[in-house]
C-alpha cells in the first residue's frame, strides 16, 4: 500500500512554473546538502529526470549572476523623449523666472521714483 500510496504522489511530467522549478531547487539543494541521496527522490516525486534539475541549476545561476551584475544606479531611469520634455519644461519656467525677475525690478525701481 505504501509503494502505490508513492506513487500518487509522485506528479506527472508537465510544464513546471518558474515557482516550482525554484522549489525543486531548493529542494534538491537541501537534498544534496543531507548527503544522504535524496535528490533522485525529488526528481522522482517531481517527475523530472536529472538533466532536468542541470538546467534548472544552471538557470537560476545564470539569473543570480546576471541579477548580482546589474549596475544599480540611484538615480532614476528615464527615457529620452520625457528627459527632452523635462528639459524644455526647465527652460520654459528658467525663462519665466528671469522675466518675473525683471518686472520686480522695473516696479521696484518705479516706486522708488514715485
Amino acid at each position: 500500500m505504501n509503494n502505490q500510496q508513492e506513487h500518487y504522489d509522485v506528479r506527472k511530467r508537465s510544464h513546471l512554473s518558474p515557482e516550482e522549478k525554484f522549489q525543486i531547487f531548493v529542494e534538491a539543494s537541501m537534498a544534496k546538502a543531507k548527503e544522504n541521496g535524496g535528490i533522485s527522490e525529488v526528481l522522482r516525486r517531481w517527475g523530472i529526470h536529472s538533466s532536468d534539475l542541470t538546467r534548472i541549476r544552471k538557470a537560476v545561476e545564470e539569473s543570480a549572476n546576471s541579477n548580482f551584475k546589474a549596475k544599480k544606479s540611484r538615480k532614476p531611469k528615464v527615457d529620452y523623449e520625457q528627459y527632452q520634455e523635462i528639459k524644455a519644461e526647465k527652460e520654459r519656467l528658467e525663462h519665466t523666472i528671469i522675466e518675473q525677475a525683471a518686472e520686480l525690478a522695473l516696479l521696484k525701481k518705479k516706486d522708488r521714483l514715485a
